[in-house]
């Protein structure tokens, strides 16, 4: 089954808006406690690195970052439960951040370090991107190329990884990146324009000190998440 996305992103934009208008509550505060709970986490090991931080300290720093990273993914996970029951009309609490550690959380896992390995595949363009522009003494050709690997890396990457995995439990891991491969298919420049289209509220949120993110991160989730159910055709079932 191959999904082709029917709406323009603006309009997908504005149905995430007319969704979040007055709930944003929830959200924001799902965002700031996944946040916060990823940021505790990783403390302890930021603080025993120092300054001469030896090979062992290092092996387990890495071995931290990647577990963490794997913990967020499954955060992330209880994040896009809420917007998607709330876009569904369904009913949705904070505490629904943590549900993918309840159930299937091995799935979850899996899934989560899977998807590490595919974003690290991904990056290996712009990491050559960068490197040239970095060779070049970062001449207008080699930073063209590397704006050009960026937008690759983008393009490669495989989202949606985390709804598909909820939204089809009797799944397994493989076949969870088969059918968001299958979604993707068609759609990938159509979610580059969109993730391009928010890089105006990314500056807004350093302009802030990240305080705007607490609007910004729902906004663009939201978004997202729309974009994946009319990528599946179920927007338009939704009154």
């Amino acid at each position: 089954v191959i999904y082709r996305m029917k709406r323009t992103s603006k309009e997908l934009k504005r149905i995430a808006r007319d969704i979040l208008n007055d709930r944003y509550r929830v959200p924001m505060a799902a965002f700031a406690a996944t946040t916060l709970i990823a940021t505790v986490i990783e403390s302890p090991f930021s603080f025993s690195m120092g300054d001469n931080p030896t090979n062992m300290q290092l092996v387990i720093s890495l071995i931290a970052e990647l577990l963490i990273s794997v913990v967020s993914f499954v955060l992330g996970c209880g994040v896009a439960k809420i917007h998607l029951s709330m876009t569904r009309g369904n009913d949705f609490r904070i505490r629904d951040i943590f549900d993918p550690f309840k159930k299937n959380t091995d799935r979850f896992f899996i899934a989560g370090f899977l998807f590490l390995l595919m974003i690290f595949v991904s990056m290996i363009p712009v990491i050559g991107g960068f490197t040239y522009a970095v060779i070049a003494d970062f001449s207008v050709v080699s930073i063209v190329i590397a704006a050009a690997t960026g937008i690759l890396s983008l393009i490669l990457s495989c989202y949606f990884i985390g709804y598909i995995t909820l939204d089809h439990p009797e799944l397994k891991c493989l076949e969870v990146f088969k059918e968001c491969r299958l979604l993707m298919h068609g759609n990938r420049l159509r979610l580059l324009y969109i993730l391009l289209s928010f890089i105006g509220y990314g500056l807004l949120v350093l302009c802030s000190f990240g305080i705007a993110s607490l609007w910004v991160v729902p906004y663009q989730t939201e978004t997202l998440v729309i974009f994946y159910l009319d990528c599946t055709d179920e927007l338009n079932r939704i009154p």
